[in-house]
């Protein structure tokens, strides 16, 4: 049949919407909080929609390549070469450690990406289907890398007391040498945060700093009760939530807040000390301030501990200590106490490992739910997938009961 000369053409990619005119309404719809820069440009919180505005705008271009350009002609066919693109670049680090090459689970992640601001499309009725969601364009994805929950680290009771007995010995020693020191502020944190992150099951994103989310500065001091012993945190959920401190982190958290003498609540538990952040901030709210430039300069030149009493003294608050400084701060002391991570899946200590360490004591000591409750996982599917690995033994366990019997 003679198709119509009147409208869009099947395979037109000349007429319709174009492929990145619903783009900016998506990424608004997925940012967590929306602000304006100085320069007017919009800017969106949160780790999803970042790797949103990494990865779409990015395929949109090798759309446009392709010689697509609007919404209306994108097909599976399309997303199956993208998939292929992808596997392709997965092959390429598989063979030589391209350095253009990724990873499965980087591709499966960029492909997911897409497929979401392909099924907002959808939503919206720019297309009748979602053309990423389909068999024909994932049969040309790599495999998908296995999740074997055995084979994440999760903090043992040996690796979280080995890392502790170290921590404890560095911040005695350096407090002993000078309370009043760079090494003995760092070494005090340092204790405060493997203790935190090593008893509470908190995610490291609760507690300190992330440069990609505004909305997650660091706890306070006004977060934590020592008394009932609790942290208040924004949780995953991106509400307000209270999760268990312990009793065990509780004296060096009273030991750093004597030491740290943070003149308000507002003050983060986990400052950083990274000096050029610490002026950096201190600049940033003495202009604030209509501060003179000579006083400016004076403070901005000021050595760590020094600083550090320039914040109290002049109402100043300190950064908080980043997600990344916190990674950083717990390979470089599981390596220095020489903590045994030879049946990790990494080579020392993580801040997730802490996480389903303690999920995984409350699991052995108090079962299925209590484990769930002190993660806070809303879904206990996703405390079931964390510890599949002990509840097959579990089942093993069971079975070889059941059959015994048999014999």
């Amino acid at each position: 049949m003679v198709q119509p000369t009147d409208g869009p053409q099947p395979g037109d990619t000349t007429s319709g919407t174009p492929l990145d005119e619903p783009l900016t309404d998506f990424l608004d719809a997925k940012a967590k909080t929306l602000g304006e820069s100085e320069d007017g440009t919009t800017q969106r919180s949160g780790n999803y929609v970042q790797a949103l505005e990494r990865v779409v705008p990015d395929w949109i271009e090798w759309m446009n390549g392709q010689g697509v350009t609007t919404v209306e002609a994108v097909d599976s066919r399309h997303l199956a070469r993208y998939a292929g693109h992808l596997a392709r670049r997965v092959n390429a680090r598989r063979a030589s450690n391209d350095t253009d090459g990724i990873t499965a689970a980087t591709a499966w992640n960029y492909y997911s990406l897409v497929s979401a601001y392909l099924r907002y499309c959808q939503q919206w009725e720019y297309i009748p289907e979602n053309p990423a969601d389909t068999d024909r364009a994932k049969d040309e994805m790599p495999d998908r890398p296995a999740t074997d929950s055995s084979k994440q680290q999760f903090w043992s009771t040996q690796q979280r007391e080995t890392i502790v007995s170290y921590v404890d010995e560095r911040a005695y020693a350096a407090i002993d040498a000078d309370p009043q020191s760079r090494e003995a502020l760092t070494a005090a944190r340092d204790r405060a945060l493997v203790y935190v992150i090593g008893f509470s099951g908190v995610r490291g994103a609760e507690v300190l700093a992330s440069s990609r989310d505004d909305r997650r500065t660091g706890i306070t001091w006004g977060d934590i009760d020592t008394d009932q012993e609790v942290l208040t945190v924004l949780g995953k959920s991106q509400q307000i939530e209270k999760a268990p401190l312990t009793d065990r982190p509780v004296s060096a958290l009273n030991r750093w807040q004597t030491l740290l003498d943070p003149p308000t609540d507002a003050w983060p538990v986990f400052p950083s000390f990274h000096l050029a952040s610490l002026r950096d901030a201190a600049r940033s709210q003495l202009q604030e301030r209509d501060a003179d430039p000579e006083t400016i300069d004076t403070v901005t030149s000021l050595g760590t501990a020094d600083l550090v009493d320039a914040f109290r003294e002049r109402d100043l608050t300190p950064p908080a200590l980043t997600t990344e400084g916190g990674r950083y701060t717990l390979k470089k002391h599981s390596q220095a106490a020489a903590v045994d991570c030879s049946d990790d899946s990494k080579a020392y200590l993580t801040l997730h490992g802490a996480r389903r360490g303690v999920g995984e004591a409350y699991y052995d000591a108090a079962g299925f739910s209590d484990a769930q409750r002190v993660l806070r996982h809303e879904d206990p599917s996703t405390t079931s997938k964390m510890y599949a690995h002990k509840e097959a033994g579990e089942l093993s366990d069971v079975g070889s009961d059941i059959f015994s019997a048999d014999e």
